[in-house]
């Protein structure tokens, strides 16, 4: 038997490894900016369209796919969590009764989108996984660039950065113009950057300095985006993450009791309850900005039996409302769940429905604190958002981070498992000789 020593550091065998590493890293970047929803809505630059925004990110991941195609090595294997199974499960059927609908191209183009996303995964997590903290760094630092593109957008073009809360009272939300980003968005980075951060920090993975940078600049963008829904999903997401990894008790009351401080805060401060009203009044609250009004229409509406099995199509995210005397509103369904019901269907919703579940187990199972908490956070975010925001039915920023939590963790349970299996002891027997 042939013994190799191991690579010396500076050798250029250790230094073609970290450029593929960090290759690898770009390319994760590049892929949650391709993921991250670049709205039409959103106050774009000069001349930049919807479909601009769309043909931009066909062209983006179609980039990274050929770079990360040519990065592999011959004879590629990965092994993929059952999560991300089972999104390929709801992928190919989708494809499959797209073409039972009247207008198959829309939702055939954006499934496309979604496969090619799914095959990134599939070559991006195996440099990535094999140490699930490199995937929790890359996808923090994914965030801290679109963060940073945010503050950019305020810089560049303050006028544009700021939309006003015509529907809401006075006050402006802050939204993403280099990169067309509505305020929810934004406040889905800051929250995600604050979270991820605060996690390694608490795990020292990160010194206290940039911990409290990368912490500052995420709760600046939820608070200046003013989005209540990214500040109650990563509250929940720190909640669970703290409850599952401390091993005391009073760690976990801790954990449970300074959120409980937080709320009672934006009750009594003036200033921090007129950041949680948003001008809006007691109807406004309560229909939580008129998103029951599309959710009811969605239950209430009267469907045959092949459109509750395979929807109306992806990419129909809005309902067409009419009131009055021949008066139409067009609304967001803005909750995933029925958005996803209304897109692919009963059988799609239990799909992506079992994917959740599976998620939540790798995450259980996971060994190490720092992992285990960092997969909670995620999962805890996207299960509050999820109730609040679209994005499980398509390639999204919310499909990411559950498919990033189911990643991480089963990556880090099978990893413990072999190397529990190298290390233990071998047990020789006495031969008695007669």
């Amino acid at each position: 038997m042939t013994l190799t020593a191991p690579p010396v550091p500076g050798t250029t065998y250790e230094t073609d490894r970290d450029k593929s590493k960090w290759l690898w890293m770009l390319l994760w970047c590049l892929l949650v900016l391709g993921v991250q929803p670049w709205s039409s809505r959103a106050a774009a630059p000069q001349g930049t369209t919807g479909s601009t925004n769309s043909l931009m990110k066909g062209v983006l991941l179609g980039a990274i796919f050929l770079i990360a195609l040519a990065a592999i090595k011959p004879g590629f294997r990965t092994r993929a969590n059952p999560a991300t199974n089972l999104y390929v499960a709801y992928a190919l059927f989708a494809t499959a009764t797209a073409f039972l609908l009247a207008d198959p191209v829309g939702p055939l183009l954006r499934l496309a989108r979604l496969l090619i996303g799914l095959s990134l995964l599939y070559m991006l997590w195996r440099p990535l996984v094999r140490r699930p903290e490199r995937l929790i760094r890359a996808h923090l630092v994914a965030h801290l660039v679109l963060a940073l593109t945010v503050v950019l957008s305020v810089i560049w073009r303050p006028e544009v950065a700021w939309r006003p809360l015509s529907s809401f009272g006075t006050g402006y939300r802050l939204q993403g113009v280099l990169i067309p980003m509505l305020p929810p968005r934004v406040g889905e980075v800051g929250a995600i950057l604050a979270g991820l951060a605060i996690i390694a920090l608490f795990s020292r993975k990160l010194k206290f300095i940039p911990a409290s940078t990368l912490i500052g600049i995420g709760l600046v963008l939820v608070a200046l985006s003013r989005t209540r829904t990214a500040a109650a999903a990563i509250a929940f997401g720190l909640v669970l993450a703290l409850m599952l990894t401390r091993k005391t008790w009073f760690g976990r009351i801790a954990s449970i009791s300074v959120p409980g401080l937080m709320g009672l805060a934006f009750l009594v401060v003036p200033s921090l309850h007129n950041w949680l009203l948003r001008g809006q009044g007691t109807k406004q609250i309560s229909s939580l900005s008129g998103r029951t009004t599309s959710w009811q229409y969605v239950l209430d509406e009267q469907v045959s039996l092949q459109t509750a099995i395979i929807g109306h199509g992806l990419g129909n995210k809005r309902v067409l409302l009419r009131r009055g005397e021949g008066d139409i509103d067009v609304m967001a369904i803005d909750n995933s769940w029925l958005g996803l019901y209304w897109e692919t269907g009963l059988l799609a919703v239990t799909i992506v429905g079992i994917a959740m579940i599976v998620a939540w187990v790798c995450v259980l199972r996971a060994p190490t604190p720092f992992v285990k908490a960092s997969g909670a956070l995620l999962l805890g975010y996207v299960s509050v958002a999820s109730l609040n925001e679209s994005g499980l039915s398509d390639l999204s920023s919310m499909t990411l981070h559950l498919l990033v939590a189911a990643a991480v963790c089963d990556s880090d349970r099978l990893r413990a498992r072999a190397k529990s299996l190298t290390t233990k002891p071998i047990t020789t027997t006495k031969t008695r000789w007669v």
